[in-house]
């Protein structure tokens, strides 16, 4: 992600925020937050009070990003920064629990205030959902810029285990925070961990390409295509559990009611080739499967085809001498 150095105007802009937000923070810590006033803020950062509004909406706001600090923006450039070789749902996981972990010396502190008061528990966990628009900027530059609708889901999805995290974490024990912790326990990195653990396959099958490979299925050849031999054949294989899902006479497939890509194809004959292959794969891209197979000069067998039944396909004879149907449904 290329660097860029911000104009004297956004460099100002960002000194006033962070004078603003250390100011509430150091007033709080001295006098409480109930006794925090906008106007107090504002004379201790050196601007006034207008200024103020300019860039908190309320004092538990101000008092928050003195220890959120950005956050939203740093997780999205930390997971940007990882290498591409990281698996994106731990790129993700290393980056919220670096940028929610990795506080400052006062953050301690500043956190049993935030855990000890409600409204500014609600302000903090509030600002999880800052993380969304940045994270998912991040997660669709790491996919190429593909599938950019998923990334915003990714992310919203983050941001809600995020803050579900953190609402466990800070929810004061009974008998309030004990021992410099701001949760129960403390352990805010398991908990983190914890969280977004679930999401672990969305962002798998997001990194994932469309499957090249989407059905592979044996075929055996029977003798004859009665009616007598189907049933026997249905009950035998009905006894492991498939049943029918399709049948031309010349062919019947047997399938898994709860696992369909799980299935078993009886062949009496081929309806247009000149042999009944061995396996039958289906592929997402036949014509790009074909052109592989010319290119590696291998066999072909039949030729690539648009058949009646709704098909594309091309037969080809592998290493051992056994027969493939490469398929794919228009």
């Amino acid at each position: 992600m290329p660097v860029t150095t911000p104009g004297l105007r956004e460099r100002k802009k960002r000194a006033t925020r962070e004078a603003l937000r250390e100011a509430a923070l150091r007033l709080a810590l001295e006098r409480g937050p109930d006794e925090v006033r906008v106007e107090d803020v504002a004379e201790a950062a050196g601007v006034s009070p207008r200024t103020y509004h300019n860039y908190f909406a309320g004092r538990e706001q101000a008092i928050v990003s003195a220890v959120t600090a950005d956050r939203e923006e740093r997780v999205a450039a930390a997971v940007a920064a990882r290498p591409a070789r990281v698996r994106l749902a731990d790129a993700v996981t290393d980056a919220v629990v670096e940028q929610y972990t990795g506080t400052g010396e006062r953050a301690p502190e500043a956190l049993r205030l935030i855990a000890a008061r409600p409204a500014l528990r609600e302000a903090f966990l509030g600002t999880t959902a800052g993380i969304a628009a940045p994270l998912a900027a991040a997660i669709a530059g790491r996919l190429d810029g593909a599938g950019a609708e998923g990334a915003r889901v990714l992310a919203a999805a983050t941001a809600a285990a995020v803050r579900i995290a953190l609402e466990d974490w800070l929810r004061p024990p009974a008998t309030g925070p004990a021992g410099g912790q701001a949760g129960p326990d403390g352990s805010l990195p398991e908990r983190l961990r914890a969280a977004l653990a679930p999401l672990g396959p969305a962002f798998d099958a997001a990194e994932r390409p469309a499957r090249p490979v989407r059905r592979v299925v044996p075929n055996l050849r029977v003798a004859g295509e009665g009616e007598r031999k189907r049933s026997e054949n249905r009950e035998f294989y009905g006894r492991l559990g498939f049943e029918e899902a399709m049948n031309h006479g010349w062919i019947m497939t047997l399938a898994g009611p709860g696992s369909p890509t799980a299935q078993v194809s009886l062949m009496a004959r081929d309806a247009t080739a000149p042999v009944v292959p061995d396996l039958s794969v289906e592929v997402a891209d036949v014509d790009a499967a074909h052109a592989a197979m010319l290119a590696a000069g291998a066999e072909i067998v039949h030729p690539l085809s648009d058949e009646e039944w709704g098909v594309r396909r091309f037969f080809v004879r592998d290493p051992n001498g056994r027969v493939v149907n490469v398929l794919g449904h228009r």
